[in-house]
């Protein structure tokens, strides 16, 4: 048997480039999502934390139930044996101590976290404070997003955790 000479064997070099096109294209694609894995990652690790957080301070909510919640305000003050705190003492360092964990956890190294306790006295749908004596756990930290100036994404440029606790 014969072979006809004007029969091809192999790959053309146009066959070649098309593929490689294609291999390109299929690896920026991959990198892309490799990346948006990265900054969604990111994201969820605040999450966590910021959920961790708020469960720490509400256990100390709880465990201070005597103090005023509505009231309380940044406290640095020593409560010793020899000098023991009163409730409202306890909630105030509790906060600060609070508020200055969640923003040294949340805020490295960018901008726009802020974490705090509010109440009644300022209304808060998110929460549904109903009862005078309810407090709402408020962390809020900035998104991680890409370097590009992508404005289609759906993504608020903040992410905010709220929890409702009743002292």
């Amino acid at each position: 048997m014969s072979r006809s000479p004007n029969k091809q064997h192999g790959f053309t070099l146009i066959e070649v480039l098309i593929s490689m096109v294609i291999l390109a294209i299929g690896l920026l694609g991959f990198s892309a999502m490799q990346a948006m894995s990265l900054r969604d990652n990111q994201d969820a690790y605040y999450y966590q934390q910021s959920t961790l957080l708020a469960s720490e301070m509400q256990d100390r909510i709880r465990g201070n139930n005597f103090a005023d919640w509505s009231t309380v305000t940044i406290g640095t003050g020593d409560c010793t044996k020899d000098s023991p705190c009163d409730a409202q003492t306890m909630a105030n360092n509790d906060y600060g101590y609070w508020k200055k964990s969640a923003e040294n956890i949340l805020s490295k190294p960018r901008t726009g976290e802020t974490v705090e306790i509010s109440h009644t006295a300022q209304v808060n749908t998110n929460c549904n404070i109903i009862t005078i004596n309810e407090v709402c756990l408020i962390n809020r930290w900035a998104r991680t997003h890409s370097q590009s100036s992508d404005t289609s994404s759906k993504l608020s440029d903040t992410a905010t955790f709220y929890l409702k606790v009743t002292p």
